[in-house]
Formats: structure tokens, C-alpha cells, sequence
């Protein structure tokens, strides 16, 4: 392989990764992440193949592990990393003015290890038993989550303690504040208009919609597997999905800079040999 053929490799990849996608407006209208609902099950899939989703709506009262039907359900996440900023849009049954089970904050863990490192606040009511700390759109290294009323599914233990609790953490309890990210939760638009029907089942549907600076997050996690999260306060439903960080630019050029020295090596080879 010629050296200017790597170079003009090397320099093509790294002008892809930096390629933004469309750019997404976080205003609660999801036609930046979904085509136009027909009322169809096919409306939640993703307009982009960099999208990282996971789609689950249902339409049973139980939702797994808790009850509620549609007021509970949390159907929908989708997750796109662009230019040094993670974009978020949840889609729920669970208005933001629910002052019973507010929701919960999105949660984020590297290492999939149910760690949870960071907490991007939702709602936020301290004056409220059962919402957390903060105002909307804040972002904590987390020390300390508050959780739900399930130990396992259909297993009712608001008190008690589990590893399937651990694993879905609800609002944030104690932590560091490291920024703000826009954040919007709100009925659910199209093209500016409030969507009548999404999916195949009926009900009204909320987003949940945000922009994280990823500077805000530790370095020696970024590049980790990661997943997002997010529940209610009681955590009656759940969703995530962990989509793979960008490669950092550094790996991508010391990786080019070892095929670069790998063509040398065989270019005086073959002189050598010659």
C-alpha cells in the first residue's frame, strides 16, 4: 500500500468522524429522530442508522416490573452521538405535571456495571418525597440514587434492596453538579404540531428531550460502553440502551500511524529482498 494512499485514508476517516449528522433541535418535537406517525407499530423506528434505540410500547396495565398502563409506560429512547455532544429523546405516557410519581432523571453508567456515574435531572423537586435533587436539565456525578418500589418484577418492596433495583435508578439523591444541559419535557410534537397518534396504540405521549456536553463526563470513562436510562419515581416501567462511544481521534491517528509504519516496513522488505 502506497504511504499517500494511508495518509489519504487516515485523513478521510478522520473528516467522517467529525461529519455531523442532521442537527437536532431540542425543542420536543420528534421529527428530528422519527418519520411522520401513521399510527402504525413501524412510527417509532429511527429516521438515522446512527441512532441507538431501544422501542418498547405497550399497552397492557402491567408494564413490568410495575402496573399503570399507558400513564406509566416508557416506550421509547433514542440516543445519537455527534461533534462532542449526546443527544437524548425519551418518549413516555408520564406528563411532566404527575406530582404523585414524577419522573425520574436520566442516568448514565460506563462500564455497564450499574454504576451510574451521572444523572441529568428531568423535573427535580426537593419539596417533593419523592422527586429528586436539582432543577431540570442539571447534571451530577452521582453519589447517591434514589430508587424505586420494586425489588423484581411484580415484586412490590419499596424498602427493600435488590440488584434488579440497583440496576434502575430513579432521581438523583446526593451529588456533584458539573453543568446544565438543555433539557425540554413536554407534550410530544410533529413539524410543530401535538402528535394525536404515535405507534399502534392509543394515548397521549410526552418527550423528554436533552443536549449533554460530553466534556462534562470523567475522560477515563469516555470511550467505555455505556448505557442510558430512565424510569419514573416509581420506577413501574423502565428503558435504556447502551449505544458505543465515538472512537477518540487519538486512537483513530495512533491507528493510522501503525499502518503508516506497517507499509514502510514492508516497502524496505521488499527492497531488500529485491
Amino acid at each position: 500500500m502506497k504511504h499517500h494512499h494511508i495518509i489519504r485514508w487516515l485523513t478521510a476517516l478522520l473528516l467522517l468522524m467529525q461529519t455531523p449528522v442532521r442537527a437536532i433541535t431540542i425543542d420536543g418535537d420528534l421529527n428530528d429522530w422519527i418519520a411522520t406517525p401513521q399510527g402504525k407499530a413501524g412510527d417509532w423506528q429511527p429516521l438515522r442508522n446512527t441512532t441507538s434505540s431501544t422501542i418498547e410500547d405497550q399497552n397492557t396495565n402491567y408494564l413490568n416490573p410495575g402496573y399503570g398502563g399507558q400513564n406509566y409506560d416508557a416506550e421509547a429512547i433514542y440516543v445519537e452521538l455527534d461533534s462532542g455532544t449526546l443527544y437524548v429523546a425519551i418518549v413516555t405516557g408520564l406528563g411532566p405535571y404527575s406530582s404523585k410519581w414524577p419522573a425520574g432523571d436520566i442516568a448514565i453508567d460506563f462500564g455497564d456495571d450499574d454504576s451510574f456515574e451521572y444523572g441529568i435531572v428531568v423535573l427535580g423537586d426537593m419539596s417533593n418525597p419523592r422527586g429528586g435533587l436539582g432543577s431540570a436539565g442539571e447534571i451530577y456525578q452521582v453519589t447517591e440514587w434514589n430508587y424505586g418500589l420494586w425489588t423484581a418484577p411484580d415484586n412490590h418492596d419499596p424498602s427493600g434492596s435488590s440488584s434488579y433495583k440497583s440496576a434502575h435508578p430513579a432521581t438523583v439523591k446526593s451529588g456533584e453538579h458539573k453543568g446544565t444541559a438543555r433539557m425540554v419535557y413536554q407534550k410530544a410534537l410533529y413539524n410543530d404540531n401535538e402528535i394525536t397518534q404515535l405507534g399502534k396504540f392509543a394515548g397521549d405521549h410526552y418527550v423528554i428531550e436533552t443536549a449533554i456536553d460530553v466534556s462534562v463526563f470523567d475522560p477515563s470513562l469516555w470511550g467505555q460502553k455505556f448505557n442510558v436510562h430512565w424510569t419514573m419515581a416509581c420506577a413501574n416501567d423502565w428503558i435504556e440502551v447502551d449505544p458505543v462511544p465515538e472512537p477518540p481521534v487519538a486512537f483513530l491517528f495512533g491507528a493510522g500511524l501503525g499502518l503508516l509504519g506497517w507499509s514502510r516496513y514492508q516497502g524496505r522488505s521488499r527492497a531488500h529482498r529485491s
